[in-house]
């Protein structure tokens, strides 16, 4: 079996409590179908520029897992629940050493085997 992938989701202020609350994540994109059940995923704020974890996909990717949520925006879901005891973010300095920049606003949505070791270890330190 391979290892999980990671995958970051991003949400505003107007979608951030739906997503944590329902432990559901959507795109408009149909990337998220590439999401198989014990994946990672993280979720990118992007009005206040926090990178938010750790979250596991408890089924894989599909489409109007839960319809009407979003008005229909995002259909391209997946159900996820809370790996750690709390969401934690990724400190500022440590994606700079990651060389992410998250004034930028945007991420690769599927994160390459390297940064997302990288990106969990400091999630998981971050909550010890």
């Amino acid at each position: 079996m391979s290892n999980p992938s990671t995958f970051i989701f991003e949400c505003s202020s107007s979608t951030y409590l739906d997503c944590v609350e329902k432990n559901l994540f959507g795109s408009n994109k149909p990337w998220p179908l590439e999401i198989k059940t014990g994946d990672y995923c993280l979720l990118h704020h992007y009005e206040i520029g926090g990178l938010l974890g750790l979250w596991q996909a408890t089924c894989d990717g599909g489409k109007n897992l839960v319809p009407k949520i979003w008005g229909g925006k995002f259909p391209y879901q997946v159900k996820v629940k809370l790996v750690l005891p709390q969401v934690t973010e990724v400190s500022r300095s440590v994606l700079a050493q990651l060389g992410v920049d998250p004034a930028r606003g945007r991420f690769d949505n599927c994160l390459d085997e390297e940064m997302a070791k990288d990106l969990i270890a400091a999630l998981l330190a971050a909550d010890a």
